[in-house]
């Protein structure tokens, strides 16, 4: 089979099996092909691989932009898609396990939330969503069916799933308009669109924004689509319904609201309010950032984070600013690797140093939680944030404040290390090598350009330099343990 033939890059053609066991364990299955549970060959690390068949893939061109976009989002409510494959036949994603279910399961089982447990998944369901708009991905397809929970022990925290159906829109393009006021770091604002930037009419009918059936929409159409889903928490059902599709698109064309219903009665004037600005004409519709700031999702204070907890990330963020390039490298990719359960409670410190839900920690704001909690100089927490930012990206993404805010010693661990050596050994040669760690980084960094040659080199001189390639794990291994 020629080069021609695959759908994505060249760094798709390696083999799975050498990789990860594929277990018959079938987690899902759709149109598309299967989920089946994997494991990282040597490791007990567990990953959901989507085994998509090349013969069903109708459109190529969205197919590889689903890789691309996945690839590039770092966010704690987005699934993170770890590596690709294929073959002749296949085309296999490995990504992130979230063992829940779907939130339209617990939906079903719930039947409907009150207004405190429904905020606490909306919010995460409106982060994702500006998290996505900031990069310039608009998803198209929100449903409760599209977000999946992190594990069946935790009734709350999701995450957003299947960009099948997702575009990206230039953040250059004429139409937008940012928001007036200073930009006072380099994490990207909510881009603002005042005109249509999207054309193909896709999406689901119960949850889909009425523009997007004249095929002149923007992603405004995500905040139509999330509106409906809070709607269905608060109620059970959703707002617009009929017989068969056609009638459901007809009751979307009127979009005419009912809160009429007993269970509707309690709901407080925000919360009806909150959903009444964004299941509303396009025109007047809020932006996903400004629905974030609608009284209803701040009636709640956020519970204040405590100094001491500061002081030991603080604590934490130092000792691994003080380490050596290749050491901070290695814990940014085991940090990617742990289960989302395991890292949750980190959430709500995530969102201490990111207020505004950016999705991302401007130095602006690193330096002022610092500065509230230990009266930390600006000049100090500069510098600490500058040595955790290791790719020089110019913002703290959510992997770069993981790796950081969990001791470093935490994951010198032979189990853990194992785990980037398995990941990084890209021919399987049973030796880290110079060669890999580069074809390595470039797989991983192929999408979010962020990685220039000259600092691959940095990364690939530092392991050489303590000694870390060519080595077999054993030998790897003793050097940080």
């Amino acid at each position: 089979m020629s080069h021609s033939n695959y759908f994505l890059g060249k760094e798709s053609q390696r083999d799975i099996n050498l990789y990860y066991e594929i277990t018959k364990n079938l987690l899902g299955k759709g149109s598309y092909g299967k989920v089946h549970l994997g494991y990282l060959k040597g490791t007990n690390v567990q990953r959901a691989v989507k085994i998509i068949e090349k013969s069903k893939v109708r459109n190529v061109e969205r197919f590889k932009l689903e890789v691309e976009i996945m690839m590039k989002l770092d966010h704690p409510n987005v699934l993170r898609l770890y590596d690709y494959f294929e073959d002749k036949v296949n085309v296999y994603l490995v990504l992130e396990l979230c063992s829940g279910g779907e939130l339209f399961d617990r939906i079903i089982e719930k039947k409907y939330y009150n207004e405190t447990e429904a905020r606490i998944i909306f919010k995460q369901i409106m982060k994702a969503i500006i998290h996505c708009h900031i990069q310039g991905v608009c998803h198209r397809d929100l449903k409760p069916e599209n977000f999946i929970m992190i594990s069946k022990d935790d009734a709350y925290t999701l995450k957003l799933i299947d960009f099948g159906l997702s575009r990206t829109f230039d953040s250059k393009d004429d139409s937008v308009l940012m928001p007036k006021k200073v930009v006072d770091s380099n994490v990207k604002e909510p881009k603002r669109h005042t005109r249509a930037v999207l054309a193909t009419k896709a999406g689901t009918p119960f949850y889909i924004a009425p523009e997007v059936l004249t095929g002149n929409y923007n992603e405004k159409c995500d905040v139509w689509s999330a509106g409906v889903i809070l709607y269905i928490l608060f109620c059970g059902y959703p707002p617009f319904y009929g017989e068969n599709n056609k009638q459901i698109l007809e009751e979307v064309k009127k979009g005419k609201l009912d809160f009429s219903s007993v269970e509707w009665s309690n709901k407080s004037h925000q919360a009806i309010d909150i959903i009444r600005k964004m299941v509303v004409s396009h025109e007047v519709r809020l932006f996903a950032d400004e629905v974030l700031r609608h009284d209803w999702m701040t009636v709640e204070k956020e519970k204040k984070i405590s100094s001491s907890k500061v002081k030991k990330l603080h604590s934490n963020m130092k000792d691994y600013a003080k380490l050596d390039l290749a050491k901070r490298t290695i814990i940014y990719f085991l940090a990617r690797s742990f289960y989302e359960e395991e890292i949750s409670a980190y959430h709500k410190y995530f969102d201490i140093f990111d207020p505004d839900a950016r999705g991302a920690i401007s130095l602006q704001n690193f330096q002022r939680v610092l500065a509230e909690h230990l009266k930390t100089p600006a000049a100090e927490a500069e510098q600490i944030y500058k040595s955790i930012d290791i790719f020089e990206s110019g913002t703290l993404g959510y992997s770069q404040f993981i790796a950081s805010a969990i001791h470093y010693s935490k994951y010198f661990t032979e189990k853990r290390l194992l785990i980037f050596f398995q990941i990084a050994d890209v021919d399987r040669s049973g030796k880290l090598t110079a060669e890999n760690l580069d074809r390595f980084l470039s797989i991983q960094f192929k999408h979010r350009n962020v990685l220039t040659d000259e600092f691959k080199a940095r990364i690939v001189g530092d392991f050489e330099r303590i000694g870390a390639l060519n080595n077999e794990f054993s030998k790897f291994a003793k050097i940080f343990v």
